[in-house]
């Protein structure tokens, strides 16, 4: 099961990791963040941090079937392990391969929540390793998102309520800190750009620098069973002017760390395929000096809120409204500006359906009927509203976007003022743009931009967040007026 190379950490195999991932969905792991790292990524993390950190103690912050915990019992003989997890059937999986390696008395194994994990006092140095478990904000509980905004509170910086776990980690991490630590991780890349990731890139630009930065080909399926990105990162308390950036083809390049600290997002930062894109000619400006980018509407229940007008029955015409709800209504031949009456409806209602008049009112209630019939008010985003029936369609934007695809995305001039479901994108002017300046930008977006310009997942489906889009460089008012 162990094999040795004269020049390598031993490479612990993990038949009982491999049986698991192979007999549970991708669907099923995904709830609680089962995700297993490959063991070639494990022996790497573990040889990095062997070259930083002589540790005293290693935590393996959610070690599922154990890859980080023997690995690291095997480069850090002296080191005690401490493999933790909040599943007890990882924990179990993690015992057996302890047991079959014979390092029962290297690694302590502790089920319970990561963020109830705590060290005695005068532990020494500590290796904090590991992938922490990717779970979406919508899995985690109103409790545990409370906790962090608490953590971030003490540490002195904000943090998101739509933070994923892998952010709650980093944050109990860093408050169980201590001078002389250093720490290895695995996520998904997306905290380099997204909103609720300025809580992890201010922490690692202020509190513990970021040391180095391990970036994968993006088409490359390192999480077995999903399309996120992932990039391996080290940090500890040693001060310092930059971070290295290693590239997936093993190229090193420096970034400066104030460049990081003064940036929103990182990935056009460290990704070198970009420097030359971002900076190509003066006479190019961010699209978001002009527009702004925004998601269409989330209704929590398409099923239910959107459909045809034959799914409609009686449903008055008065409680609904045109919306594009698809990507391919704006792709090809643009059903919605050509055929906007194919589209489906969304329902509409106010928050006081008193304010309705009759027969409206009455219709209004049979729908809300139907719906607490269907439990559509139970739905996470339906709880989230003030009142559960209330979505509010947004502003028709200037341009709406397709934002996944495997090659560039479509641009649309909206002609006929159609507002969106999240399944698009709008672009919403922020200066006065006139139907000339909006073709020829429209025009622009599409012939010019492609894959570099958004988040390339492995499979190579391409992703474009709002502030990725508004990140695009473009010609400036002045040429798109001429």
């Amino acid at each position: 099961m162990v094999q040795k190379d004269k020049d390598q950490i031993w490479t612990v195999g993990d038949p009982i990791g491999d049986n698991y991932i192979a007999s549970h969905s991708a669907a099923e792991r995904r709830k609680n963040g089962s995700v297993y790292t490959p063991l070639h990524i494990v022996e790497m993390m573990i040889s990095d941090a062997k070259s930083n950190i002589d540790p005293d103690i290693v935590v393996d912050c959610g070690c599922g079937s154990g890859r980080f915990a023997l690995a690291a019992a095997r480069a850090f003989p002296n080191a005690v392990i401490y493999a933790v997890d909040s599943s007890s059937l990882a924990c179990e999986m993690c015992a057996e391969n302890v047991r079959r390696n014979h390092l029962d008395k290297n690694i302590k194994i502790l089920n319970l929540n990561f963020m109830d994990f705590e060290l005695p006092p005068g532990r020494g140095k500590t290796l904090w390793i590991g992938n922490p478990p990717y779970v979406r904000h919508h899995e985690i509980t109103k409790e545990e998102k409370n906790r962090l905004k608490q953590t971030a509170e003490r540490l002195g910086v904000s943090a998101s309520a739509l933070s994923g776990l892998h952010v709650h980690f980093i944050a109990h991490i860093a408050e169980l800190w201590q001078k002389g630590d250093y720490a290895e991780l695995l996520t998904s890349a997306e905290w380099l750009d997204i909103g609720y990731g300025s809580f992890v890139r201010k922490l690692l630009t202020e509190k513990l620098p970021i040391e180095k930065i391990q970036l994968f080909d993006r088409k490359m399926q390192v999480f077995a069973g999903t399309n996120s990105t992932a990039i391996a990162f080290a940090f500890s308390d040693f001060d310092r002017e930059a971070v290295d950036v290693v590239a997936p083809n093993g190229d090193l390049r420096l970034v400066n760390l104030r460049e990081l600290r003064s940036s929103d997002r990182w990935f056009p930062l460290l990704d070198s395929s970009k420097i030359d894109r971002r900076n190509r000619g003066r006479e190019l400006v961010p699209l978001g000096s002009m527009v702004s980018v925004h998601r269409g509407v989330v209704t929590g229940n398409n099923n239910f809120w959107v459909r045809p007008d034959r799914d409609l029955g009686d449903v008055p015409e008065e409680l609904t409204v045109p919306i594009v709800s698809r990507a391919k209504e704006i792709m090809g031949g643009c059903e919605a500006q050509n055929h906007p009456e194919a589209l489906k409806k969304l329902i509409v209602l106010p928050d006081n359906l008193e304010s309705l008049p009759e027969p409206l009112r009455t219709a209004a209630a049979r729908i809300l009927e139907d719906g607490l019939t269907k439990g559509v008010d139970w739905g996470y985003i339906a709880r989230s509203r003030r009142a559960w029936w209330s979505i509010k369609p947004p502003k028709a934007p200037a341009v709406m976007m397709t934002y996944m695809s495997r090659s560039g995305p479509t641009f649309v001039k909206n002609d006929k003022s159609l507002p969106m479901l999240n399944t698009i994108h709008g672009l919403y002017p922020k200066v006065k743009l006139s139907e000339h300046a909006l073709s020829n930008l429209t025009e622009y977006l599409n012939l010019n931009v492609n894959s570099a310009d958004g988040r390339v997942y492995c499979g190579g489906l391409v992703k474009y967040e709002p502030r990725e889009v508004e990140a695009i460089m473009v010609p400036p008012l002045e040429v798109l007026e001429g």
